[in-house]
């Protein structure tokens, strides 16, 4: 049901005048929102995840069924620090931004964009690594020049476990060399994909950092 809406979406974006196309855009992502699941009530915190998604001409640029297993990986993996994620809404990002190629690029997907204490994570179709020229990456934790605030960009490249892994970096985790922690950017055959999480020492570092942010209004729990 999901893939047919986005292929609804898609004819409607191309029969419609421009003017009207930003409502069809806005009712399609409300849609997709209210599709995604809630966080575990289960859960002692769940934190608003705002999405920002890169619409262009055939529509936004991630599926649902995509945004939906994104979701689902990072709220198992963070069950252990009793922490949950919800989309709290989604709105659209011009076409323009489908390729990050700079810093500059970065930093202009954030402007005028960040705050309502939620974690703002930017879907785009590539994200090129700023570093090394020619090196494409599925994500990056990035933080504003104004304020330091942290936000996520992840490319639709992405298997299902990089939301997690760049959430592990927004609550003060660095890379891993632990075999089983999903920090870890190494490739490596043990312990098999499914098996990774965070490491017990991993999830003892976030607990700190998650309660300052909270303490500080950085991020808020959604109401249940």
């Amino acid at each position: 049901m999901r893939r047919v809406a986005a292929v609804v979406l898609a004819c409607a974006l191309s029969s419609v005048p421009d003017a009207d196309a930003d409502a069809v855009v806005d009712a399609a992502l409300a849609g997709i929102t209210a599709a995604l699941p809630a966080c575990d009530a289960a859960r002692a915190h769940c934190i608003g995840i705002q999405l920002h998604v890169t619409v262009a001409d055939s529509g936004p640029v991630a599926a649902p069924d995509w945004l939906t297993g994104q979701l689902a990986v990072a709220n198992r993996h963070f069950a252990a620090l009793d922490v949950g994620f919800q989309v709290v809404g989604i709105d659209a990002l011009p076409a323009s931004t489908a390729h990050i190629a700079t810093p500059r690029d970065r930093d202009d997907l954030a402007a005028d964009r960040l705050g309502s204490e939620v974690i703002h994570a930017f879907i785009v179709r590539r994200l090129d690594d700023v570093d090394r020229d020619g090196q494409i990456i599925r994500g990056v934790t990035w933080r504003t020049r104004k304020d330091e605030r942290k936000y996520i960009i992840i490319s639709i490249a992405a298997p299902d476990r990089v939301l997690a892994h760049e959430l592990g970096h927004f609550f003060g985790l660095p890379h891993s060399t632990a075999a089983i922690s999903i920090m870890n950017k190494r490739q490596r055959k043990q312990p098999p994909i499914e098996q990774r999480t965070f490491t017990d020492e991993e999830i003892a570092t976030m607990r700190p950092v998650l309660a300052r942010l909270l303490r500080t209004d950085v991020i808020a729990d959604v109401a249940k």
